[in-house]
């Protein structure tokens, strides 16, 4: 088995010129749109297809994943499975496909980068071991610095350490985005910085990183210059709830959520959460911040770092709120779902 992960890997590295083939492969564009047409080439840098008699390139945060024509069918529902956070059952599906029956290095290469990637998001939430999905993904990155995934996977290794309290760490995987030619991944550089920061109970060092994020999204369009701005404003709010201005968070929260759609999410997870903490901060306020919790609770909870935070919250406020039985629901099911949170440890 290490002998056939290790050709893998080995075989990723080799992108080059993909030659074209008469069957089309497969692009999910990260706002849901699918393009079938063959892939000609694949760098970190974008990804390039024949469309008719031209060819096109998409930027590589452009491109959710990629269905390979020689993989097989089922991998268009796992991508969607991944796409809408059903890691779980990727993974299982993921486990079915045998890297040997796939002739193209740029499948096997997919196949590599969806299961780190599955794990690596698991183990933000808790329900899998941190150091263990960020031995897959560094494997991935190793292997394939000229992937699609390059960035993306770095962001997720620099989230894994900053999980795991490890923030130096975590900003050299951020500086790779930060030091990428897109001003997209140099905004979701910033946003992934205030974060740690705001972990680190470093509060305005993490607001001026999420101000420069937004100073940057504000020059962008399309979705991704959108989602990097709503998830810096989120973050800002944060700040500002921990800096005694929940007020002014909430504000922000209530602006963000206007404006987001309903496929989005995790930044809805995201928000409530923010909406929430503000909330919390103003003591007359508990029953506003119970609601923003069930939010995530009942909606959003496919998130699995903000349903973790969030039911550590609601254990609380149930408690406060004389909701003995259902504290005790909230605080087992926290621990069952993502025993290694830390949230599921305080």
């Amino acid at each position: 088995m290490k002998k056939l992960v290790l050709a893998a890997a080995a075989a990723c590295c080799a992108w080059g010129p993909i030659a074209a083939r008469a069957a089309d492969d497969t692009i999910r564009k990260t706002n849901g749109e699918q393009v079938k047409a063959p892939v000609q080439s694949v760098s970190k840098d974008g990804v390039t297809f024949e469309k008719g008699s031209k060819q096109e390139t998409l930027k590589p945060f452009e491109v959710a994943a990629i269905r390979f024509s020689d993989a097989p069918a089922t991998m268009i529902s796992i991508i969607a499975q991944v796409i809408n956070g059903g890691y779980e059952n990727a993974l299982r599906s993921l486990g079915g496909i045998d890297p040997g029956t796939l002739e193209r290095a740029e499948s096997k290469q997919e196949l590599q980068y969806l299961k780190a990637y599955c794990n690596g998001r698991l183990a933000l939430g808790g329900s899998v071991d941190v150091n263990e999905a960020g031995k897959q993904l560094r494997e991935f990155v190793k292997a394939c610095p000229d992937s699609y995934h390059y960035y993306p996977a770095n962001e997720l290794l620099g989230d894994l350490a900053a999980a795991a309290g490890k923030y130096d760490a975590a900003a050299t995987f951020y500086k790779v985005l930060a030091d990428s030619p897109f001003d997209e991944y140099k905004t979701r550089a910033g946003v992934a910085i205030g974060r740690a920061r705001l972990a680190e109970k470093k509060f305005p060092e993490a607001l001026k990183e999420f101000e420069t994020a937004l100073s940057l999204a504000e020059k962008g369009s399309g979705p991704a210059a959108d989602a990097a701005k709503q998830s810096a404003l989120i973050g800002k709010a944060a700040c500002l709830a921990e800096t005694g201005k929940p007020e002014e968070g909430l504000k922000v929260i209530d602006e963000v959520l206007a404006k987001l759609s309903p496929e989005e999410v995790d930044l809805h997870a995201q928000a409530y959460v923010a909406q929430g903490n503000c909330y919390r901060k103003m003591p007359e306020h508990a029953k506003q911040a119970l609601i923003s919790f069930l939010h995530v609770d009942v909606l959003y909870f496919s998130n699995a770092q903000a349903h973790a935070e969030a039911l550590w919250n609601l254990t609380a406020l149930w408690i406060e709120n004389g909701k003995q039985e259902r504290a005790v629901q909230a605080s087992e099911l926290l621990k069952q779902r993502y025993p290694n949170s830390p949230w599921a440890k305080l």
